[in-house]
């Protein structure tokens, strides 16, 4: 009996935060009641698991933040973020081109950022802000590139994307050790979709 009230309970979840998803991608203002008609589920379900819309958002942010930062552990994986952003490409859209949901944006930049300082705090002052301020500069370019990209409909590609963000930045192996390219992974390791 357990085992089914659990997979009942990840099952709603799901699908209330997938549902949430597409409203925040097409109806940044969406009321509870247009998420429960979408949803088909109740008001008493839905409280069940979330105080309100604002519980729910935050923890569908954080979930997607996750979902990223897994491919910037140890160094920010190009293939696999372009991979896990087309897999949410009108929410994303959305967020970097029509600047809803800002505590997303917001936490995945300050997130970022924290794992950055973390991989460079063994480096001198000097090393350390030159790092940081490349790899601000080349995950601004990222994002950006992933904007217009998205925006466009996604007119590319993701190989062709891969190769034009390798091309931006003319990848040199001699000198990424020893500047802010080495916390960015530019191999294809990961097929692209």
């Amino acid at each position: 009996m357990s085992n089914k009230t659990d997979a009942r309970v990840v099952r709603t979840k799901h699908i209330i935060q997938a549902e949430t998803i597409l409203l925040l991608s097409t109806q940044p203002d969406f009321s509870i009641t247009t998420l429960l008609a979408r949803a088909n589920i109740t008001r008493g379900t839905f409280y069940k698991y979330y105080r309100n819309k604002e519980h729910l958002i935050s923890e569908i942010n954080d979930s997607l933040i996750n979902d990223l930062l897994e491919h910037t552990r140890q160094t920010f994986k190009i293939t696999d973020m372009i991979n896990t952003v087309s897999k949410q490409a009108a929410f994303y859209n959305a967020v970097l081109n029509h600047d809803i949901d800002k505590p997303f944006s917001d936490a995945l930049y300050s997130r970022l950022r924290t794992q950055m300082a973390t991989r460079t705090s063994e480096l001198n002052d000097e090393e350390r802000r030159a790092q940081q301020y490349q790899w601000e500069v080349i995950n601004a370019g990222f994002w950006a590139i992933m904007a217009k990209w998205l925006a466009d409909n996604m007119n590319i590609s993701q190989s062709d994307l891969f190769k034009e963000f390798t091309e931006l930045w003319r990848i040199n192996t001699n000198t990424v050790a020893s500047n802010g390219l080495n916390l960015f992974d530019f191999s294809n390791g990961n097929e692209l979709i």
